[in-house]
């Protein structure tokens, strides 16, 4: 494979997520686990980010999205000197995503 046919983490990650949304764009996994360049960010996806996954893939869309919405998130951050955080929505820019797992 040729370096410019890789695909970014976010890309897969966006992918996948569209993939097991269900019918009614309910998610078939209990977390997404994000592994960012400034720490891992756990939560689920929100439900507006969920809705637009849900008819980009029945319309056959693939647009360009630049963050990620997150809801019931807790962050721990990388750095010692930040404390474990935790919010109740937060929106993630998918060029800092660096590796995920749904779970």
């Amino acid at each position: 494979m040729e370096e410019g046919n890789a695909v970014a983490p976010a890309d897969a990650l966006i992918h996948l997520i569209r993939l097991s949304l269900t019918a009614d764009g309910s998610q078939s996994f209990a977390q997404v686990v994000l592994y960012t360049s400034f720490g891992v960010v756990r939560g689920r996806i929100g439900h507006t980010f969920a809705q637009e996954l849900k008819v980009e893939q029945s319309s056959g869309m693939n647009p360009w999205h630049e963050v990620i919405e997150l809801n019931d998130v807790l962050v721990e951050h990388y750095s010692n000197h930040l404390a474990t955080a935790s919010f109740s929505r937060l929106y993630v820019p998918l060029k800092a995503v660096l590796g995920f797992a749904l779970v």
